[in-house]
Parts: structure tokens; C-alpha cells; sequence
């Protein structure tokens, strides 16, 4: 029985041995990619944000159709001279973003993110002593001159600050503005990777 239970401890101790030694020389497991989660709680990063003052010209057209013809009589119209005053966003939406090329032994990894996009351009409808969008002149020329319709210049009006819209999105749109946002988006991400110990290389699509 005493020689039994000494190769039994003999036996433990060597089992012991082995775990340890193999602990011991065990490689270390490798670093996983920081957490997506941290960019993906971000949402829509907004990286530029534009101010835009333009004088526009807008001309709402009055006309009547020919019966039986393609064509139109055009009766004149209400011509609007705008001072337009609005802003717009470009953003970059990190919920997009993925990772790819992670190399756990140089901490590097691809970070791929959309392009960036503008959000939704608006003009200022604040008071004109705030900084806000006025007309400067609202005029009509042809018969609207000499039979004005209260309803032609509110379209007027209102298809004019459509055309200021869409020209406040066409300025943010520039491909300027997307490389600037593309620069302020890396400058503000790459310090985060680095931060946890990772080299980020970014990616636009």
C-alpha cells in the first residue's frame, strides 16, 4: 500500500510537472482587434459642418398650354432676387464601418468606412438682423405684371427657397468638402486605435 500511494503521488507530481512546464511555455494568445462597438456607438460622426451666403436669382414662369400642341404661351412671371444664408453637415456613418486585414502580431488592421455623406442642407429662416435668408426683390414682368395673382408669388416664394436648398447642397457636395471630411474623420478615429495599442489604416468606399 505505501509503495501504491508513493507512484501515486510520484504519478500527480509528474502531471503537475507537465501542466506547469507546458503553462510556462505556452505562447501568449494574441491580442484581439479593439471593439467594433466603440465606433459603432459613435453613429453618424458629423466631421464638417458648412455655412453658405449666396445672392440667387430664382424666375417662377407663368404660361398656358396650347390645346392639341406640345407647346406653351407664356404669359411672363415672378422673378425673385434671394439673399440666402443656410449650413448643411457632411457625416461619416461609423455603424457602416467593418474591419478587415487584422494582424493580431503588428496590431494593424484595415478600418473600411463609407464615403461620407451630407446631411440634410438647410436655409436659415431666422429674422434678417439674426443672420437669416430675405428677399430682396420680388417682381413681376408680362401679363402676371398687370394681373398679379397672390397664388403664383407664394409658389414663387416657395419654389424659391426649394432652388436656394438645392443650391446649398450642391456647394456641400463638393468633392472639397468629402476630402476635408474624409481627413477630420481619420484625425479623429486614428487616435482611438492607437490608443489601444493598434495601427488603423482606413479604407473609403
Amino acid at each position: 500500500m505505501v509503495y501504491l500511494a508513493r507512484l501515486a503521488f510520484v504519478v500527480i507530481a509528474f502531471a503537475l510537472a507537465v501542466l506547469a512546464w507546458q503553462s510556462f511555455n505556452r505562447p501568449p494568445a494574441p491580442p484581439p482587434p479593439p471593439p467594433q462597438i466603440s465606433t459603432e456607438k459613435l453613429g453618424e460622426l458629423v466631421m464638417l459642418r458648412l455655412h453658405y451666403a449666396n445672392i440667387l436669382e430664382f424666375f417662377q414662369k407663368r404660361a398656358q398650354d396650347i390645346p392639341m400642341t406640345p407647346w406653351e404661351l407664356r404669359l411672363g412671371g415672378t422673378k425673385i432676387l434671394m439673399v440666402v444664408r443656410g449650413d448643411c453637415e457632411i457625416s461619416t456613418n461609423l455603424r457602416a464601418a467593418r474591419y478587415e486585414q487584422v494582424q493580431p502580431g503588428s496590431k494593424t488592421l484595415h478600418v473600411v468606412l463609407p464615403a461620407p455623406r451630407m446631411l440634410q442642407p438647410r436655409v436659415s429662416h431666422a429674422a434678417r438682423e439674426a443672420g437669416g435668408s430675405y428677399f430682396y426683390t420680388v417682381t413681376d414682368e408680362g401679363l402676371q405684371f398687370f394681373i398679379p395673382s397672390n397664388a403664383h408669388q407664394v409658389a414663387a416664394v416657395n419654389n424659391g427657397w426649394a432652388a436656394a436648398e438645392k443650391d446649398i447642397g450642391k456647394y456641400c457636395a463638393s468633392p472639397q468638402w468629402v476630402a476635408e471630411a474624409k481627413k477630420n474623420a481619420e484625425q479623429v478615429l486614428a487616435p482611438m486605435f492607437q490608443a489601444a495599442g493598434w495601427t488603423a489604416t482606413f479604407v473609403w468606399q
